[in-house]
């Protein structure tokens, strides 16, 4: 009688509660990262804007953005638009004192919502 050569139901098995428990792990390891991402992206927006703001303030030549304020923040949306060198994927909201008070998320531009920094 000849052997037959391959894998037993049992060998398959434990392959595949290993491959299982990999990929749970990883799943758990990846949960949230795009959150966190996203909040990364929002706190460097926000400095950058806040930067932008610092430098029409401390200008002459740069007119005042006004009071609070919420924009999209761009090189042509405010007087401190040309300190800026793209448009940014978030609204921005600012005081009356020049200081960023929150970076909301692309769909509420009346930054209203909750914040996603800070």
């Amino acid at each position: 009688m000849r052997s037959e050569r391959g894998f037993t139901l049992i060998e398959l098995l434990v392959v595949i509660a290993i491959l299982a428990v990999l990929f749970g792990l990883t799943a758990l390891t990846l949960t949230g990262v795009g959150d966190e991402a996203t909040a990364e992206a929002a706190k460097a927006e926000g400095d950058i804007v806040q930067t932008a703001l610092d430098i029409c303030d401390t200008l002459s030549s740069c007119s005042d953005p006004g009071t609070d304020g919420c924009e999209q923040p761009g090189p042509n949306s405010s007087a401190y638009g040309a300190y800026l060198r793209r448009t940014s994927r978030f609204y921005v909201g600012w005081d009356a004192g020049l200081s960023v008070t929150g970076v909301f998320a692309e769909d509420d531009p009346t930054c209203a919502g909750t914040p996603l920094w800070p």
